[in-house]
């Protein structure tokens, strides 16, 4: 079933593999979605640009999982900014 969303100037879409959130750290501890959620709601409510927010997530993933990705982790983070006609 398909669903469709009518964005607003402003809004952001997320996309992600389950690889960041499954990302684990020495002890097998996840990332999980939590804090993956968390992190993307203080970067985003801090005013940060999609492009500045992916960075430092990815810099937390893989400093998680010391540097060494076992699973795919895509991440893609756009916001709608319309051209004024």
């Amino acid at each position: 079933m398909a669903t469709r969303r009518n964005l607003e100037p402003g809004d952001r879409v997320l996309l992600y593999t389950d690889g960041v959130v499954e990302a684990r750290d020495e002890d097998g501890a996840e990332f999980g979605l939590d804090k993956f959620t968390d992190f993307i709601i203080r970067s985003s409510a801090a005013g940060e640009c999609p492009a500045e927010v992916l960075r430092l997530l990815i810099h937390s993933i893989l400093e998680h999982q010391p540097n060494q990705l076992r699973d795919d982790a895509t991440i893609l983070l756009f916001e709608w900014r319309p051209q004024s006609r």
